[in-house]
């Protein structure tokens, strides 16, 4: 079996080592905080103490982080993992970032003689825990499907395209759920001014043609007030931002995303950003009060 290296050991990245480790792969894990990985190492993966010690000891790299400078951090420098990787390495970016920071990091790679499949997840933690997982994936089909024994111990495929497409997809996706995110928030708070009990609407949505696995996951948060993060508002404000940026350089003008934008930054501001990224209804919920 090929020898894998994770970085990035946070809600997702820990879970999906787990699965790897279940499955029977030797791993080395790298984390800046490296207390996240002791249990891992109990379990029988190795810590490495920079990007540059796991790539000496890894055939295939899976970066978890949180943006496209974390991803740059990781693969660029003297402890990089693009300083020491051998030719041949493949390069697995499960993070969401830009269909141009990939590109750029996948011609460094190919200029190494590596390979690089920008491969975002679709899914929360309890879907990693799982096993099941929904990858988008652009990059070279060839090495996807060399490859494809390590995703299946992760979750499901779907191939996108040239390398940057899985990233296009996660971002439309993400797009499209901060969006619904806030359309549900305004529904409950227009349901509450006119009467209904919370769950009342969030029954009728979920029974209607606006029922999703997204609406079903963050039901109950909503319902219980209860916003302990799956996926923080702040990690969704970042994703706004990506398919903001990628809208700017494709000269189009979206106003649902520039607004829904805003409400989630102001939630941000009121200091919700560390919450789930459901929270967004309480910016509704302030600018009722402020309107008052």
């Amino acid at each position: 079996m090929k020898k894998i290296g994770f970085i990035g050991l946070g809600t997702m990245g820990l879970r999906m080592v787990q699965r790897l480790l279940s499955a029977g792969y030797k791993l080395t894990v790298y984390n800046r905080t490296a207390e996240k990985a002791n249990a891992l190492v109990d379990n029988g993966a190795r810590f490495a103490v920079n990007p540059r010690q796991l790539a000496e000891r890894s055939d295939v790299i899976i970066t978890m982080v949180s943006d496209g400078r974390a991803v740059r951090d990781v693969a660029e420098g003297v402890w990089g993992a693009f300083s020491v990787a051998q030719r041949g390495t493949v390069f697995i970016d499960c993070s969401t970032i830009s269909v141009g920071t990939t590109k750029y990091l996948a011609l460094r790679a190919e200029n190494l003689g590596c390979y690089w499949l920008d491969a975002p997840a679709l899914g929360g933690p309890a879907a990693a825990e799982a096993g099941e997982l929904s990858f988008v994936v652009g990059g070279p089909k060839n090495i996807l499907d060399e490859n494809i024994e390590i995703f299946n111990a992760l979750g499901r495929v779907t191939w996108m395209g040239e390398c940057g497409m899985g990233q296009a997809a996660k971002i439309v996706h993400n797009m499209a759920c901060g969006i619904s995110l806030a359309a549900f928030s305004e529904a409950i708070i227009l349901g509450e001014k006119l009467g209904l009990e919370r769950k009342q609407t969030i029954e009728t949505l979920l029974n209607g043609a606006v029922g999703s696995p997204l609406l079903k996951v963050k039901a109950p948060k909503f319902e219980e007030n209860d916003f302990e993060p799956a996926f923080a508002l702040t990690m969704m404000l970042k994703d706004l931002t990506l398919a903001e940026d990628a809208a700017k350089e494709s000269e189009l003008f979206l106003p649902a995303l520039s607004a829904v934008k805003k409400l989630y930054n102001l939630a941000r501001i009121r200091g919700f950003g560390d919450e789930d990224s459901s929270a967004v209804i309480k910016a509704f919920q302030f600018l009722t009060e402020v309107k008052r």
